[in-house]
């Protein structure tokens, strides 16, 4: 499958759709074409072709965008297309797949700030940020990772059941720092085995608590 269709693909992925709208929000003419890239999408588990239509999973475009990049597309091409609700909506699956309450975009005060996805399991948490846009300098991630370290700490005193909180920075692609300042950079498709394995490693990354 061309790269250059797969990122044509991010622009028309809506929960519910056509063949027709498909082709049309995507901008590829040929309906032939546009077949071949959703059988493709399919079967590479993004999307489900019915009798009346195609429907994709509210995850879906980062999946996608994921195939996208393993494909070898350019990756500001495809972050174009995403936004932070993708990342929260595919960080609050994986999580809740492993038994963990979610919530998005938790509000904290003084100062006022935000944490993108809080997962909790019993008393620990894990406290993500999502970064979707393209490469970031070293000085970029350290700040990044401060912030996020200091979220944890205060996600802790606006909830006292929370005992332990993990800070962690979710990325679209792999960079080339792993942690920052303590705090774990996770790509997005590493996340999964992340969260399997964080109890693991509490000792050699940051924890608040």
């Amino acid at each position: 499958m061309h790269p250059d269709l797969l990122v044509k693909a991010l622009a028309a992925i809506e929960p519910r759709t056509t063949l027709e709208k498909f082709c049309a929000a995507s901008g590829i003419v040929s309906k032939s074409v546009a077949k071949s890239l959703l059988g493709f999408l399919a079967c590479n588990n993004v999307g489900t072709i019915t009798a009346n239509g195609i429907e994709f999973a509210s995850s879906d475009r980062l999946y996608a965008a994921m195939l996208a990049l393993q494909k070898g597309c350019d990756i500001e091409q495809v972050s174009r297309h995403l936004s932070w609700k993708d990342f929260e909506k595919l960080a609050s699956e994986i999580l809740i797949s492993f038994g963990y309450r979610t919530q998005t975009n938790v509000q904290l005060t003084k100062p006022r700030t935000e944490i993108d996805v809080v997962g909790v399991s019993s008393a620990f948490a894990i406290a993500v940020d999502c970064k979707h846009w393209k490469r970031s300098n070293l000085s970029s991630m350290l700040g990044f990772s401060r912030k996020q370290a200091a979220r944890a700490q205060r996600l802790l005193k606006s909830d006292r059941k929370i005992t332990l909180a993990v800070p962690v920075i979710m990325t679209l692609h792999t960079e080339s720092v792993k942690v920052a300042c303590g705090v774990p950079v996770v790509p997005v498709h590493k996340f999964k085995s992340f969260v399997t394995e964080v109890k693991g490693f509490l000792p050699e990354i940051y924890v608040a608590g």
